[in-house]
């Protein structure tokens, strides 16, 4: 056997070659073809043994979940087995059957402190699975662009429990590849909080433990955070080229969605290194790659790109349209992101008290969520809206307001560096639209994204 797939099989040769979920009972040979399919298909067989509709269309059956034809059953495993494959990298019967305890596992787990869910995990073997550790990155994700703090913690446990996993009761490969996503997820966690050595030193544990993996899944997810890190440290040359490398991986491998987020990513470089036409390009590709239903927040924040380079771009009357175009804003950054871009495009077109008024409305709700470098940022259009209309009184005040922001954002002293210019050009009477300018891309640049 092997081989063909397409060949027709019977549900014995099924079996044999997939192995049977509802008893583990594994591949029972080494074709590698067979069990590359198994953690995709092997519910199916499950299913199918049952069911006399699927027995009968097994022949005709082209081990696509998509040809399960109209049996509903057959459907939803498909469905099922898919998300998971797209979640965990691969489909473990024993780890599905721990996905419905794990939220339970984390509602008793918050409440404490984190070294104290530490503490627990390592004294408790209950919590010691992969189920609690798959929602803790799920968890940690989820507050990445709400709750910087959040994220971390819910990282930091996720090593932790992964750490602990026994490899005889998940197949150590690939348990490899979960602990390398949760450092990477932790790793991701210090860069959004502007901590990039410790980031660093994360991903270098995350790619120690790629190696001992098989996932070429996961090293792609571990690898597109790292881009971040890297655009964040100003190497655009080697983010670009980390870009174009995973990129190949999900076009071989039709990851429509994962295509679009790097086309996100590099959106970002291009618009750093001062390009906001190709930046509004390579924005508005994104917008067509990425799946709406898998991620809806990345979708909107493509859309917002697409509007923010073009205004930067000098298009402003097309920024303009396609801001009034853009849908109803329902996560919160996204809803806070709009009024900053409202701001900006009030400011080209020269309305300035209404492009502060704007600014301000949005520095308030950032610096509620405690994202105070973002508040810093508009703070900063804020003065060049105020030197734009001639007002330096206020732009000194501005520039004050930034300085307090900053402090509780624990930036970088290369952003005080910056900001501290600004208050020289001000004393010196020598500060322009340009400086202003200058200075506020150089904070830009510092921003942990």
């Amino acid at each position: 056997m092997g081989g063909n797939l397409h060949q027709h099989w019977t549900f014995g040769d099924w079996l044999d070659a997939f192995g049977d979920p509802e008893t583990e009972r594994p591949p029972a040979h080494g074709c590698a073809e067979a069990r590359a399919l198994w953690p995709h298909l092997g519910p199916w067989v499950a299913h199918a043994t049952a069911c006399s509709r699927c027995r009968a269309a097994a022949a005709e059956m082209q081990l696509v979940p998509d040809s399960v034809l109209d049996c509903p059953q057959c459907r939803e495993s498909a469905d099922f087995v898919w998300a998971m494959v797209q979640d965990l990298d691969h489909f473990d019967p024993a780890v599905a059957r721990e996905l419905p305890e794990a939220e339970r596992f984390l509602d008793e787990l918050t409440p404490l402190p984190l070294d104290e869910q530490k503490v627990r995990v390592r004294s408790e073997p209950g919590y010691q699975r992969w189920g609690l550790c798959h929602r803790l990155l799920i968890a940690a994700k989820a507050a990445w662009h709400k709750d910087p703090q959040l994220a971390h913690d819910r990282a930091a446990l996720a090593t932790t429990v992964a750490g602990l996993l026994d490899p005889h009761k998940y197949h150590p490969q690939w348990l490899a590849d979960l602990q390398a996503k949760t450092h990477a997820y932790l790793a991701n966690a210090h860069r959004i909080q502007a901590s990039f050595t410790e980031a660093e030193r994360q991903f270098l544990i995350a790619e120690g433990k790629l190696r001992e993996g098989v996932g070429v899944r996961a090293e792609a997810r571990v690898l597109s955070l790292k881009v971040s890190l890297l655009i964040d440290q100003y190497r655009y040359t080697e983010a670009l080229a980390l870009i174009d490398r995973i990129e190949s991986h999900y076009q071989k491998h039709k990851a429509v969605h994962e295509v679009g987020r790097l086309s996100m990513q590099r959106a970002r470089v291009l618009e750093a290194l001062e390009q906001p036409t190709a930046a509004a390009a390579e924005s508005a590709r994104s917008v067509t790659l990425l799946d709406p239903m898998t991620e809806p927040y990345l979708v909107a924040l493509a859309r917002q790109n697409v509007v923010t380079c073009l205004n930067k771009a000098g298009e402003t009357v097309r920024a303009r349209q396609l801001f009034e175009e853009l849908p109803p804003a329902t996560e919160p950054g996204i809803s806070i992101r709009r009024i900053w871009i409202e701001g900006d495009i009030l400011r080209s077109e020269q309305r300035y008290s209404e492009a502060i008024n704007a600014y301000d409305r949005a520095r308030e709700a950032w610096s509620q969520m405690r994202l105070h470098y973002n508040a810093a940022l508009v703070t900063m259009d804020m003065a060049l809206a105020a030197y734009a209309a001639r007002d330096l009184h206020r732009v000194a005040t501005y520039a004050e307001e930034a300085s307090v922001l900053l402090v509780r954002a624990a930036a970088k002293h290369e952003a005080f560096a910056a900001l501290n210019l600004l208050f020289r050009a001000i004393e010196g009477e020598t500060l322009s639209q340009a400086v202003l300018q200058t200075l506020r891309q150089r904070l830009a640049k510092l921003q942990p994204s």
